[in-house]
């Protein structure tokens, strides 16, 4: 185990929310890893902001890379979700709209956006955002504008818990885990999905596909003892 005193927990998923994570971990008692096995790389430029009506953005990352780019930033953002809309605030742009739901929330509101959309997406992109606006009658396009790559994992003494948030990261996990401390670390798995992508490593998937819920798998896998936590 990591420690007399302490739990260590890694976290695979990359920045911004790694540290977010990070922090939430230490409140509960745990000595957080960052350990991102994904590192969002900028795809080039994102092109021309001449006649664009608006921007969607389903992802933090995306509305990250943009931040270098100002000439994007007047133009409408519609953003999936609350912390997509804040990080594209933080970016610089001035007019964001939060779907506050699901890509099926987007797209509603999408639709009734006047001039071409371009989805500003990651090269590992899911769902078919442009293409259902496509179909329904609107201009729209993708422009990918990061990629994530893999990274190795970083060197430590000790690791108790690993939380993995993708079947992508568990794969990368599972080929850079095969020596200690690594490879005896308990896994927490956000989804079965991800589990599975765990070959011969046995996981603890969330109850839901929700960060809380992994805290919660977590609590359960590694409890915090009172001796852990530093009390006599």
């Amino acid at each position: 185990m990591g420690g007399a005193m302490t739990l260590v927990v890694a976290v695979t998923r990359p920045e911004p929310q790694a540290s977010g994570t990070a922090t939430r971990l230490a409140e509960r008692g745990y000595t957080p890893l960052l350990a991102p096995l994904l590192e969002a790389v900028p795809a080039g430029d994102p092109g021309a902001a001449d006649g664009i009506g608006a921007l969607a953005l389903t992802s933090r990352t995306a509305a990250l890379v943009l931040a270098a780019h100002p000439r994007f930033h007047a133009i409408p953002v519609y953003a999936v979700g609350t912390a997509t809309a804040g990080e594209a605030r933080r970016a610089g742009f001035t007019a964001v709209a939060d779907a506050a739901g699901t890509v099926d929330d987007l797209f509603a509101r999408l639709l009734a956006v006047p001039g071409p959309v371009v989805h500003m997406a990651g090269r590992e992109h899911t769902g078919d955002l442009v293409e259902r606006l496509a179909a329904a009658g609107r201009t729209a396009e993708r422009r990918i504008v990061y990629a994530m790559e893999p990274r190795a994992l970083p060197a430590t003494a000790a690791v108790d818990g690993v939380l993995l948030y993708s079947p992508r990261t568990a794969r990368l996990f599972a080929e850079r885990a095969m020596a200690p401390p690594w490879s005896a670390a308990a896994c927490i798995a956000m989804s079965q999905n991800v589990a599975e992508a765990l070959p011969g490593r046995a996981a603890t998937v969330a109850a839901a596909p929700t960060e809380a819920a992994m805290l919660e798998a977590l609590a359960a896998a590694l409890p915090l003892t009172e001796t852990l936590r530093g009390a006599p």
